[in-house]
């Protein structure tokens, strides 16, 4: 798994478990990722990750969608 994968499946992690359907505002997600990605990279990967339907990014909340939700579910099973 490439780094840029292992970063997206972590961010895809902590949005999914919030079990009350919000989501995170993406400059704290950013923070606590900063020692480990620069931010063009770090939103490249959430851009990514809008374009799959994973996550939907609005006024820079990041919320994990249902597919995002299945497919973790379906890995984790």
């Amino acid at each position: 798994m490439t780094r840029q994968k292992a970063i997206a499946l972590s961010i895809l992690e902590t949005l999914t478990e919030r079990t009350d359907g919000t989501g995170l505002p993406s400059g704290h997600m950013f923070a606590a990722l900063m020692g480990i990605v620069g931010h063009m990279e770090f939103m490249n990967i959430l851009a990514a990750l809008q374009g799959a339907g994973l996550v939907s990014v609005s006024n820079h909340y990041v919320i994990a969608t249902d597919r995002a939700r299945a497919m973790l579910a379906e890995v984790k099973s």
